[in-house]
């Protein structure tokens, strides 16, 4: 039982872990991120834990092995180094009389990650410990385990004699600051108790080892300070006992971080004992902290967040300031500018006519007889050619967002002058539908087109048509100046001095002028994202055309108003960022059934940084929270 959170397999053969590695990993796409090695009756048995694979690690990115001699293990070490790989767990045990190491290494996460490959006697650990300290870094694994071999004490003559020397493997990393300690060897009784207090110092069990030493049982244990987390964590459980600890842990939504798999006696009389952590990550507890760490890292004054799961709101929040001199909050009613969040709004806008059988996506667009014949003649005579589907898919062959940019030349004329003035004076680069290349004035002239197509102005058709079908009451196309900002809308602050306040934000409206709240967003959101609830406003085959990639070189997966991944871990995840001076904006669907915004009020246009921070922030987020505590419509 995994409540959708970890596979926990245990008491596996060699051959049952690699058929579960191949059903969990290569089938299922899933992490190893725990894996354990202890004798039961004379053979090898082990325990494992996958995780539902992180947008940030791939799945593949990792090498394991369960069953290597010590010499092997000590002469790869260097070798996957070299490949780039870091250790994330080291387990060694024995089996009879031989001793064999389990461990995962990983590229990406954890690239300061090092282990002590000669595995010292458990006597060097308090040495070791300081050691560590003192070079400014934290042990994040331990385990220490018993290994036949010759006497270190034996002063001769003759060979030494063969005893049970227990040993002890670390893996450590850059500090970050947090607090930690491991215990130090003790039985039962004295752990408890030593358990008892670093968990009154605000300190939470991550890895507990149980061993052998001098044919007693003993548990050493790393405690991490780490707040904002539920845990549990046992020691020296039967199995049956261990299975009841899951049944109850997972019931309530922990998710396993451990299984703690060692030995208790050697060869036929050994039996298994656990040591398991369980945490519970829940969205109060996990996404502050991370909200915070995005102001700190970004110097961001601001940042308001919304995930939908499933077409339910379960979460909104704002952190930080929206005003530096008021002092003002950012919250969930907070409005922002959303930058090219806008295109994807203004695809629905499109495809809604087109579902109306009011536009027709190849209809032609310049040019005497077309939609915007009135906006003058092109001086290029490959502009007649230009679709609605290509200015979509930015395949119009020009005017891109490369400087100089059509849409933040000449603030003093009109859309609609804008676009007279560019395209009777501005040849393209490519054939329309040949080539990608990123255009905000292309969207743009989509916004023209609306208002042909309607009658209506663009903002006046979005808010009647696609926003008020999905309960949005509250969005605008935002003002240029400071005076013109809205009761609920933030304070805008640029980086290297650039000024938000003089863009001609009114004119960007169909590709970078919507002003928005992260929960605003996502009511339009789920109703386009083609999952069955709640119901979208835009047929299936619109749906699915606007987020079919062009395959275009260079459209990096866009399609019509969308990013959308084709391959890799994240298959079809649509996806849309934006940023302006003074603001950046990320909007993600998943397809596992998610839908998710930020925004924050700082940001540079020609600048990606911060627009990238906050995705990664998101995408922490899907992969750290495990149980949303609340529950609303949208």
């Amino acid at each position: 039982m995994n409540m959708g959170l970890v596979e926990c397999r245990t008491d596996l053969t060699g051959a049952q872990l690699e058929a579960a590695f191949k059903e969990l990993t290569n089938d299922k796409a899933m992490r190893l991120v725990d894996l354990c090695g202890y004798e039961v009756n004379g053979q090898a048995l082990y325990s494992a834990i996958w995780e539902p694979s992180k947008a940030s690690d791939p799945v593949h990115d990792y090498i394991y092995y369960y069953a290597m001699n010590p010499t092997d293990y000590f002469l790869s070490n260097d070798l996957w180094i070299v490949q780039g790989y870091r250790p994330v767990r080291v387990n060694g045990y024995s089996v009879g009389e031989k001793t064999f190491i389990a461990t995962i290494w990983a590229k990406g996460g954890g690239s300061d990650n090092s282990t002590n490959i000669s595995h010292p006697n458990i006597l060097n650990l308090p040495q070791h410990l300081r050691e560590v300290r003192a070079q400014g870094n934290r042990i994040v694994d331990i385990n220490c385990y018993a290994a036949y071999e010759p006497n270190p004490d034996y002063m001769g003559p003759g060979p030494a004699p063969l005893v049970w020397v227990t040993r002890f493997a670390t893996i450590w990393t850059r500090s970050d600051g947090r607090d930690w300690d491991v215990s130090l060897p003790a039985d039962s009784a004295t752990y408890q108790t030593i358990f008892d207090r670093q968990v009154s110092l605000g300190r939470v069990p991550t890895r507990v080892s149980g061993f052998t030493q001098f044919g007693k049982q003993r548990f050493v244990t790393l405690f991490e300070g780490i707040s904002g987390i539920d845990w549990g964590a046992r020691h020296d459980r039967s199995p049956v006992d261990y299975g009841t600890d899951r049944l109850q842990f997972e019931n309530e939504s922990f998710r396993q971080t451990a299984v703690g798999g060692f030995s208790v006696g050697h060869g036929t009389g050994a039996v298994q004992r656990f040591n398991p952590v369980w945490v519970r990550r829940d969205s109060n507890n996990i996404i502050p902290g991370l909200a915070n760490a995005f102001l700190r890292d970004f110097k961001a004054p601001g940042l308001s967040l919304a995930v939908a799961k499933d077409g339910r709101l379960v979460y909104a929040e704002g952190f930080g300031v929206a005003d530096k001199i008021t002092g003002k909050r950012v919250t969930a009613s907070s409005q922002f500018r959303v930058a090219s969040i806008s295109k994807p709004i203004t695809a629905a806008a499109v495809y809604r006519l087109v579902a109306d059988g009011r536009l027709d996506i190849e209809q032609r667009v310049f040019g005497p007889g077309n939609l915007l014949s009135g906006l003058g003649t092109p001086v290029d005579s490959r502009a007649v050619k230009i679709s609605v589907r290509h200015l979509l898919e930015h395949s119009c062959g020009g005017w891109s967002h490369d400087p100089p940019d059509p849409m933040y030349t000449k603030p003093e004329l009109s859309a609609r002058a804008l676009i007279t003035d560019v395209v009777t004076s501005r040849a393209l680069e490519n054939a329309p539908g040949t080539a990608f290349a990123y255009s905000n004035f292309g969207y743009c002239v989509l916004g023209r087109v609306i208002e042909q197509v309607t009658g209506q102005t663009y903002e006046q058709y979005v808010r009647q048509h696609i926003l008020a079908p999905c309960g949005v009451e509250n969005m605008f196309i935002a003002g240029n100046t400071a005076m013109e900002r809205r009761p609920e809308e933030v304070t805008y602050y640029g980086l290297d001095g650039l000024d938000p306040y003089s863009l001609p934000v009114r004119r960007m409206d169909a590709h970078g002028g919507w002003l928005a709240t992260p929960t605003d967003l996502l009511r339009l959101a789920v109703r386009v994202d083609g999952f069955p609830a709640p119901p979208d406003i835009l047929p299936g085959r619109q749906i699915a055309h606007m987020t079919y990639p062009t395959g275009l070189p260079g459209s990096n997966g866009y399609a019509r108003g969308w990013y959308v991944n084709s391959n890799g871990t994240w298959l079809q995840t649509w996806y849309h960022p934006g940023n302006l001076d003074g603001t950046a904006s990320i909007l993600v669907r998943t397809k596992d059934g998610y839908c998710w915004t930020a925004v924050t009020n700082t940001g540079r246009g020609n600048d990606a940084s911060t627009w990238s921070g906050l995705d990664e922030l998101m995408w922490k987020i899907h992969d750290r929270v495990d149980v949303w505590l609340f529950d609303g419509s949208l």
